[in-house]
């Protein structure tokens, strides 16, 4: 292991250490009487041999989950696309990648329209609560990678989880889609899904893959978790890839959760970690024209309250 040298951050109770190529961290939290330990080994994504694909057709759901069960008639509600290769997909939020785009075209809108483009006083609409992971099935390995985008993009790898389906006969016209039923038991909820088998791959929203063509819709045997068809387009002309990021950081599942804890318990402690790479709002803009950057709270109808989450514990 490389000499691991003391970091020059002055966190109180916090001790850093890192390694000068930064392929070891190790986090020492003493004022929550935890001793806090993760060792994060950065891999590029050439390492898991997991061959990038052409993306063919995009896929998009509307996400509907019941996080707060004491305030049912406000679920959390975000949209989310699948991008299809030929023997993959990924899995990511479509209202984050809106918001990119939509502050981008807020600030060019106000740079164009400034009385003094040298001293811009900007008023942006703030973000709303979007998924911060992204999901990657790759069928032909049998892989399952999780991006979590917490200070850094942190991946953990798995294999994809096998969920025994009980395929009915039941069929329903989806969106001019014939699809077939099916239910599982799967992390704690039933399910039951629609596929189509005109798609010839074994994958869908989220985790759910194993049936015989594409899932275009599902949910669970309460309503607290719904996955539903929000449209399909044909990409395949557009050089987009199923493929993991260059930059992330492999991670145990271990090491995510004590951030993930951290970030929840902790708030203050978690802000004060280094921050890797983080995506400007435009390339090549010259914040010292910058004055003052205002940002209204965005209106939103669910809370923050979660007593019930998608995944639940295993029967026993």
């Amino acid at each position: 292991m490389p000499r691991l040298q003391k970091a020059k951050y002055n966190y109180p109770n916090t001790v850093l250490y890192f390694t000068v190529n930064n392929l070891y961290t190790i986090l020492i939290m003493t004022n929550m009487r935890v001793r806090l330990t993760l060792t994060i080994v950065c891999f590029y994504c050439m390492a898991y041999a997991q061959t990038p694909e052409k993306a063919y057709a995009q896929v998009k759901y509307h996400f509907i989950h019941v996080r707060d069960t004491t305030h049912r008639n406000k679920p959390y509600t975000e949209d989310l696309v699948l991008l299809l290769g030929k023997t993959s997909s990924a899995y990511s939020s479509l209202d984050a990648e809106i918001e990119i785009k939509l502050r981008d075209k807020e600030v060019t809108d106000q740079i164009k329209k400034a009385s003094n483009p040298n001293s811009l006083d900007l008023l942006l609409t703030g973000s709303r609560p979007v998924s911060q992971i992204d999901y990657f099935q790759f069928i032909s390995s049998n892989k399952l990678f999780t991006i979590y985008k917490l200070k850094n993009d942190y991946l953990t790898e798995e294999a994809l989880p096998r969920i025994k389906w009980n395929i009915a006969k039941d069929t329903m016209n989806i969106n001019g889609y014939h699809s077939q039923k099916a239910t599982a038991y799967f992390r704690g909820r039933n399910y039951t899904a629609w596929f189509c088998a005109d798609f010839p791959i074994h994958t869908g929203p989220w985790k759910l893959n194993g049936l015989p063509g594409l899932i275009l819709q599902a949910s669970d045997f309460k309503n607290e978790v719904i996955f539903k068809f929000a449209g399909f387009e044909d990409i395949s002309k557009k050089n987009l890839m199923v493929k993991l990021p260059a930059d992330a950081i492999k991670a145990s599942q271990k090491d995510v959760d004590r951030l993930l804890k951290l970030k929840q318990t902790n708030p203050t402690a978690y802000a004060k970690l280094p921050q890797g790479k983080v995506r400007e709002m435009l390339d090549n803009f010259d914040y010292l024209r910058v004055h003052s950057i205002s940002v209204n709270s965005p209106s939103i109808n669910f809370g923050n309250v979660i007593n019930n989450p998608i995944e639940l514990p295993e029967k026993k």
